[in-house]
């Protein structure tokens, strides 16, 4: 346990802004700063710091706390190690108890340390073996040394040499004391069938890869043998340190300068990095070959949403590249693109032209992606209708992805230029595609939250055991029931997205959550007529039935046609227009009864709290769910566009 007066001279010593600002691109507004939150998605800025008192705030996800706290979130650190994390950056001695207390640390805390101190070690070890022995000086750091990087640029990277034995690096770390088994969860020796271990990366030159608060977490090891069989490039694998789907490399190295210059270059290759860095292009950054994550986009996001692609001179791999540039449109970044000329590369044509030339021929050949990619794909069409028609349609798959409908329509003039199609024409088919967008997403939605209601749907007894919440019944009336076949029958066979049917999501939806239950008795015979036909019948179907009840139900929802019944517009949907929203009705129907699920699982939470013989620990953990439901409510109610109260 740390002492409370050292905590207190720590958190006094700590300048909340700084730490904060190594995640975060911070603007100044008053006496407070204002970012963007790196706990959720967000465009409009709601993450707030406070120097004054030393904290940070989100008004949107509702995050907050003081500088321990934040390293804790951002880097999902327990306690104790944020603590010491800050405390080795502010040069202050913590004090610590020596009681029976000292075990707070769990097992998997001692662990990633342990894989931390292993790493460490391989680091310093490749980097002595690159200066220090003869193996690596005439043949490592020869190698370094012609793609022109200085000697400052190698000690700055932590660039290394391992040996050509097999066991270099295991007889070192053995007998420095470093147990063979943490060697191996971290991604640095492997185990032989005779129980022995060799080296992961025999024989090559190696790149340091760094989180984003600096530490090594990881490596790249190139081959220096032509002979090799092996990949050019073998990287360390996942650990509990090193997650490739949420790394770029550079990143700790390039955020300063990201967030200065509000902009970001993402390249391919980790000597393409480090030699624009060396010529004096330092906000720039890799993804190491990979296709683009959804966690490396988040930590571009932290610093800028400014990224331009650098393109190597290869047609054949922007083609195959470019899909994942999606990714970065559909989190709301800008995205432009620089294409180099063929056959060269950051590293080889920065170095030929030199830092500054460089940097001027990105500022002179910068482009829009959608711009860069509509000329590459109709370039391909060798005037065929058909093809170009096909390209004209993928290159606004893009366009639907942007979120500012200002930007898609300079965009759509901008297409329908190069395209050489009327810009009405363009606007229609870009219509199409985000209707279709909006319901895949709302489609996502509704499941996102049927999970976190699963999630979070649970109670507890008096003894604090988890048990399964008594399931709803929330299709308990005559009209609501009804009201779903209704749909099926007016619009079963209607896109919902390019992938699914009403009738799909609809019956789907049935058939996986149990708390649809059917209770009314034409519901239940309209359900048996479904299951055995295998699929949607559709109305004439129902309308020729043989069962007159069914045939009866069928003809008058038919009759009636598009006209509301007062029940579905008092239980479901707000709308005057209903056959101009079909999709939007289906969607918001299981909304509906997502929120009354939500609704009955707080109102019993809320009950099991009064009783007597909670513990605070039942409190607790009943409150967390509280807190979770209310969350699920509001963005249901979000979707909705309706309001909701707290607790």
């Amino acid at each position: 346990m740390i002492v409370q007066s050292s905590l207190d001279q720590l958190l006094n010593a700590v300048s909340i802004e700084d730490v904060v600002g190594d995640y975060v691109s911070l603007k100044r507004s008053g006496s407070r700063y204002k970012g963007c939150c790196p706990f959720h998605d967000e465009k409009t800025p709601s993450f707030v710091v406070t120097p004054t008192i030393g904290i940070y705030k989100c008004f949107g996800c509702q995050k907050g706390g003081n500088a321990i706290q934040f390293l804790m979130d951002v880097e999902n650190l327990s306690f104790v190690e944020a603590a010491r994390n800050l405390a080795k950056r502010y040069s202050v001695d913590l004090m610590e108890t020596t009681s029976e207390n000292q075990d707070v640390y769990q097992e998997q805390q001692r662990q990633k340390e342990s894989l931390q101190a292993a790493v460490d070690y391989a680091q310093q070890f490749f980097v002595d073996q690159l200066f220090d022995t003869d193996e690596g000086k005439s043949i490592g750091l020869p190698y370094f040394k012609e793609r022109g990087f200085t000697v400052d640029t190698i000690k700055k990277w932590g660039l290394g040499y391992s040996p050509e034995s097999w066991e270099a690096l295991a007889s070192a770390a053995h007998k420095k004391g470093y147990n063979p088994e943490v060697m191996v969860k971290a991604g640095l020796l492997k185990l032989r069938d005779n129980g022995t271990h060799y080296d992961l990366f025999r024989y090559r030159v190696m790149f340091s890869i760094h989180a984003v608060t600096g530490k090594v977490i990881g490596f790249a090891g190139r081959k220096m043998s032509s002979t090799d069989p092996s990949p050019k490039y073998v990287n360390s694998p996942e650990t509990d340190l090193y997650k490739k789907s949420d790394v770029l490399f550079g990143l700790y190295q390039a955020k300063n300068a990201m967030k200065k210059l509000d902009k970001v270059y993402m390249t391919e290759g980790y000597t393409d990095v480090i030699t624009l860095h060396q010529s004096g292009i330092e906000n720039v950054v890799a993804s190491s070959g990979t296709a683009l994550t959804p966690g490396q986009i988040k930590l571009l996001k932290r610093f800028t949403n400014n990224v331009t692609v650098v393109y190597d001179g290869d047609m054949a791999g922007i083609k195959a590249s470019i899909r994942g540039i999606d990714l970065l449109l559909q989190e709301g970044l800008n995205v432009r693109v620089v294409p180099l000329p063929e056959g060269q590369d950051p590293d080889s044509y920065c170095q030929a032209l030199g830092g500054d030339a460089f940097q001027d021929y990105l500022n002179g050949h910068e482009e829009t992606f959608i711009f860069f990619k509509a000329k590459l794909l109709i370039s391909d069409t060798q005037n065929d209708p058909l093809r170009k028609s096909d390209a004209v349609r993928e290159i606004l798959k893009s366009v639907a992805l942007i979120t500012d409908p200002l930007k898609r329509s300079a965009l759509s003039q901008q297409l329908a230029s190069i395209c050489d199609i009327d810009q009405a024409t363009l606007l229609q088919e870009l219509s199409v595609l985000l209707k279709n967008q909006q319901a895949k997403e709302r489609q996502d939605f509704v499941k996102e939250v049927s999970a976190a209601i699963d999630a979070s749907g649970v109670a507890f007894n008096p003894d604090g055991e988890v048990h399964e919440m008594v399931r709803l019944n929330l299709l308990n009336h005559r009209d609501q029931e009804l009201a779903l076949f209704r749909l099926l029958l007016l619009y079963g066979e209607e896109k919902l997205s390019d992938e699914t049917t009403i009738f799909d999501f609809v019956w789907g939806e049935l058939q996986s959550d149990a708390n649809l239950s059917l209770d009314d008795d034409l519901a239940k015979k309209l359900s048996l007529e479904v299951e055995t036909h295998g699929s949607w019948p559709g109305a004439q179907y129902f309308i020729h039935h043989l069962d007159s009840e069914i045939a009866a139900w069928a003809a008058g929802v038919l009759a009636d046609g598009h006209t509301l019944s007062p029940a579905f517009a008092e239980n479901y949907i707000d709308v005057t227009q209903e056959s101009e929203v079909p999709q939007d009705q289906v969607l918001n129907m299981f909304l509906h009864l997502r929120r009354k699920k939500v609704d009955a699982l707080i109102e019993n939470h809320l009950s099991m709290m009064k009783e007597p013989e909670n513990t605070e620990e039942d409190l607790s953990m009943m409150m967390e769910f509280l807190i979770e439901l209310n969350e699920v409510k509001r963005q249901i109610a979000e979707k909705l566009g309706n309001s909701v109260s707290r607790i």
